[in-house]
């Protein structure tokens, strides 16, 4: 992978396409290219927001060029001009898409060391579409990343050099990947993030590049100083997050994110730019070429009664009110899945259609017809099915996560019938027993912990991604079975739960892992009916050692509250018990 050597905060990069030879050095080269008609790309430089140094390219820099199928690779020399070892893309008069994206690699980007300045720009991401409907083409490059940065600006009760050792963190995703211009996760968003600091009196500003999407609830700055951790999390309940959207990520966008700590807590104040990075904003009508695209799969397209409205040949026309596909179902559990960034909401007509619509749309998008439709917030049945409708004698829980967790795998619940991971179920309610819901983690003097314990090397100080609440509960229910007078309150509510045997196609209820427990919070401030938000301290089935077990503290909106994650084993705590489908 090459990387770009970059001293220029940028907005996008500026390049026209002319025809050509791909070698052309002269006129006269040029003219004859031209006959042929192959196309030359070439990179000239419009503004000082560009994303090389000095407004020139270093050279050797590369570029994926897609038409179609095909994806052609360009390398940009240092006078802008771009050749390719490849057949070169020609005009004949057809109009045709192209799409242009840097860097061109098929390796992971690591975001979590983003320390030095080669590191940093290492992760900024370039993409630009254009419709090539005559010889000249002209691309406007834009940034599918958020570039977030912090400026510790007030630290109360600390001395200067507590501030200068002080570490500040970015959260989210730890790594991506990136091919035809669009953006991957991989992992989960609880990543810490190392940013690259700036020099002044005082260690106090860094930045760095992230995945643009939703943080609401989630984990997004955290503080180290004078041996204090501070966590800031996006809350929509905080009138002050909900005015500056600070939990929410936009690329091609600088969101500025300015911190004030003191030992009463953590505070932040957010400032954004939505089109430029260094405040040299490139009007509206100089980047209609880098609007978002839409790609439909073939049984998309082929449904019953198809009609799409908001596209012109795949592009989105406007991505704050989007697009719509109407189709008719005839499947009760089909859907249209989606990868990209947008919100999609999902209406049913009384003749039977079924209208899906995308809006507030932040990046491409690539939309395939499921038979297993859900969605976060779907209900789900005691017969092991699904659906957005309450059922009152029949619902036992809300799914909170669709999909499998890169962490977990079918084979970790042997012997409960899973066979494929659909996604991930929370109860309805707190576990009560009898008069109670608060329970103790664990009750009696054995020692629980041990080489077998499922995250035993995988756990520390809170720090832990895997998704194996099913294999801790187990073990620690096993465990307590086989000591002397000790027994497990908490994850023995799942046996409790589980007593009249397990639903269809699950692995039957399970105290959560401390990764999945944080989860829940996806579902903090929706309106879901007849579901118990989490409000309070809630246990979950990671530990390190006694005397202490792990624990979420979620506020009364359900998101996350505090930066707490451990409690004393015998005091007692609420229960919310999960399953996987």
């Amino acid at each position: 992978m090459r990387l770009f050597n970059i001293q220029k905060y940028c907005l996008g990069l500026m390049a026209v396409v002319s025809l050509g030879a791909v070698s052309c050095t002269n006129e006269a080269e040029l003219d004859s290219a031209q006959e042929r008609g192959d196309v030359v790309f070439s990179a000239q430089v419009d503004k000082v927001v560009t994303r090389i140094t000095d407004n020139k390219w270093d050279g050797g820099e590369l570029v994926g060029v897609k038409a179609g199928e095909t994806v052609k690779t360009y390398k940009v020399t240092a006078t802008g001009k771009m050749s390719t070892e490849d057949e070169p893309y020609t005009w004949d008069g057809t109009s045709y898409d192209v799409l242009a994206w840097s860097p061109l690699t098929t390796e992971q980007i690591n975001l979590k060391d983003q320390t030095t300045t080669e590191k940093f720009f290492a992760c900024d991401l370039l993409v630009s579409s254009a419709k090539v409907e005559s010889k000249n083409v002209r691309f406007a490059f834009t940034h599918r990343m958020t570039r977030m940065w912090w400026e510790l600006q007030k630290f109360e009760g600390y001395t200067e050099s507590q501030v200068n050792e002080a570490r500040i963190s970015f959260i989210g995703y730890g790594a991506v990947t990136y091919a035809a211009g669009e953006v991957t996760p991989i992992g989960d968003a609880g990543q810490l993030i190392s940013t690259r600091n700036s020099k002044g009196e005082y260690y106090r500003n860094g930045e760095a590049m992230m995945v643009p999407g939703e943080m609401w609830g989630k984990p997004l700055i955290q503080v180290e100083i004078g041996g204090d951790t501070y966590i800031y999390t996006p809350s929509k309940d905080n009138q002050n997050d909900v005015a500056k959207n600070t939990g929410k990520l936009l690329p091609n966008t600088w969101q500025r994110y300015y911190l004030s700590v003191s030992k009463k807590g953590l505070t932040v104040e957010m400032e954004a730019d939505e089109v430029g990075w260094d405040n040299n904003n490139i009007s509206g009508d100089e980047i209609t070429d880098a609007m978002f695209k839409a790609a439909i799969s073939d049984d998309v397209s082929a449904l019953p009664n198809y009609k799409v409205e908001g596209l012109e040949a795949d592009f989105i026309t406007d991505k704050v009110r989007g697009f719509s596909i109407t189709y008719k179902e005839e499947k009760a559990s089909g859907g249209i899945a989606y990868e990209g960034l947008a919100d999609r909401t999902r209406t049913v007509g009384s003749d039977g259609t079924v209208t899906f619509t995308f809006s507030n749309i932040c990046s491409d998008l690539k939309l395939t017809y499921t038979e297993e439709y859900m969605e976060i917030g779907y209900y789900f049945y005691k017969d092991g099915t699904y659906g957005a409708k309450y059922k009152a004698d029949g619902t036992v829980g809300v799914i909170y996560k669709v999909g499998k967790h890169e962490t977990d795998d079918a084979s970790n619940y042997e012997g409960t019938g899973l066979k494929t991971i659909h996604g991930y179920v929370v109860a309805l309610a707190d576990e009560v027993d009898g008069e109670t819901q608060f329970f103790k983690w664990k009750d009696g003097s054995a020692g629980l912990y041990g080489a077998e314990f499922p995250e035993n090397g995988h756990i520390g100080d809170g720090k832990t991604s895997l998704y194996i609440g099913y294999s801790n509960t187990r073990y620690l229910i096993e465990k307590a079975a086989a000591a002397e007078a000790t027994a497990v309150p908490a994850a023995s509510t799942s046996t409790r739960k589980n007593g009249s045997g397990l639903i269809s196609g699950t692995s039957g209820w399970y105290l959560p892992s401390h990764t999945q427990l944080k989860d829940l919070a996806t579902l903090a401030n929706k309106t879901i009916e007849n579901y118990q938000v989490l409000n309070r301290t809630y246990w979950d089935s990671s530990f390190d050692s006694d005397p202490n077990a792990y624990v979420v503290i979620f506020g009364e909106n359900g998101a996350i509250s505090s930066p707490d994650f451990y409690k004393s084993v015998d005091s007692t705590n609420k229960v919310r018990l999960i399953l996987t489908f």
